[in-house]
């Protein structure tokens, strides 16, 4: 289900540390607690870093869904303060399937390479376009594009499936002041991100996110999707 990609975007900003943890919950509407996210950032005193996300549907959804689980893990070294990723793994797994996608860099050829794993089938084969980043990555980086707060488009791996692009905008005046409504909340950073792919009924997967005081993502947002409302990912740890 495509509800892990928002528990991904969910798990903004975990300062850097030598061992972080979080937990987060998604909501859907009537439904309650449809999947939650444990989310594992560290850093090695060589200049490396590891982050680990599992994210699980849980009650009807879980029922709905096989029992489904996806990982996603980064990684990669530590360059002047910026992550910068050399394998993006994603996995999904059910009770009677698993799929995995290895992503390498080459950062000075300028290529990525994707391996796709299922059952005894593997294939390795360039990927469509290259990325200094992969999703993980930018949004644990994203303090660093606080510091400018204009509005731009950031190419990733596992971003849009054609070009990895995402529009991220620093709402203001009115739109600030009804995203804040939405939220619940006038404290921290406020912004807005579009991933350019649908996510249940929404075309183009348009997020609104609130920072909290520690760099921490405290809420966000997937509005009006099919016939229940809001999507709602928070954080419970």
């Amino acid at each position: 289900m495509k509800k892990i990609v928002f528990l991904v975007i969910v798990l903004i900003q975990i300062s850097y540390a030598k061992v972080v943890t979080a937990t987060y919950e998604v909501s859907y509407g009537i439904f309650q607690a449809l999947g939650v996210a444990d989310a594992r950032f560290e850093t090695r005193d060589d200049d490396t870093y590891s982050i680990r996300i599992e994210a699980r549907t849980t009650g009807i959804a879980k029922v709905l869904t096989n029992n489904r689980v996806e990982t996603y893990e980064s990684h990669g070294r530590i360059v002047n303060g910026i992550l910068l990723p050399q394998k993006y793994i994603k996995i999904r797994r059910t009770d009677s399937k698993k799929t995995t996608k290895i992503y390498t860099f080459d950062h000075p050829n300028k290529t990525v390479w994707c391996e796709n794993i299922q059952s005894d089938e593997w294939d390795k084969v360039k990927n469509d376009f290259y990325a200094s980043e992969d999703i993980l990555t930018l949004f644990f980086n994203f303090k660093h594009y606080l510091k400018e707060r204009h509005d731009r488009d950031f190419y990733v791996i596992g971003g849009n499936r054609k070009d990895g692009r995402i529009n991220v905008s620093f709402p203001q005046s009115e739109a600030l002041s009804e995203m804040k409504q939405k939220l619940e909340t006038d404290d921290g950073e406020f912004l807005k991100v579009v991933l350019n792919d649908r996510i249940f009924s929404s075309a183009q997967g348009e997020l609104l996110i609130n920072l909290g005081r520690d760099g921490l993502s405290e809420r966000a947002i997937l509005e009006d999707v099919l016939f229940f409302g809001d999507i709602v990912g928070k954080r419970i740890h």
